[in-house]
């Protein structure tokens, strides 16, 4: 009969990912590659390059990508904080542009001569859906959805032990 040596610190321990996890991870990753490119192209269509504001989703995109290949290729608890700390930039970043968006077509509203005649509230809604101006609102939430999934990319899971 033989029996398992007992585990010592000195023998190396093999720590184990779930298979499924691994998958989600690059489907989670391939989801804002395709994000990044489809933004990235909804700027270029735009000529979103006009004033130095307009380079704000720019520079996003390039943190981004930063933090996806960061992701892609390290998993280490470092690396982890730095793609944590660029999404949350990218975060603020869309936050402004869609605030930006909104407050410029509030601003084309001001041409309209019934405008003064509408209550703030119908003002703002107006400038939100896109009634009044030409500044797409929601553009700049397409930076947002690909950093919260490159936050939940980078959530690891805890790892479990082999069975002896």
């Amino acid at each position: 009969m033989t029996s398992t040596p007992p585990r010592t610190a000195a023998r190396p321990t093999h720590r184990l990912v779930p298979a499924g996890t691994k998958v989600l991870r690059l489907g989670l990753l391939a989801l804002v590659a395709i994000g990044i490119v489809g933004a990235t192209l909804e700027l270029a269509f735009e000529r979103h390059w006009q004033t130095p504001v307009q380079f704000i989703p720019w520079v996003a995109l390039a943190l981004q990508v930063v933090a996806l290949v960061l992701l892609a290729v390290r998993d280490s608890g470092r690396a982890l904080t730095v793609v944590r700390v660029l999404a949350a930039i990218v975060l603020v970043a869309s936050a402004y542009g869609v605030f930006t968006h909104i407050s410029v077509n509030h601003g084309m509203g001001a041409m309209d001569p019934e405008w003064d005649s509408l209550s703030p509230l119908t003002q703002w809604w107006y400038a939100m859906t896109k009634s009044v101006g030409a500044a797409p609102p929601l553009a700049p939430g397409m930076l947002a959805q690909s950093a919260l999934v490159l936050l939940l990319a980078s959530v690891t899971p805890k790892r479990r032990e082999p069975v002896a």
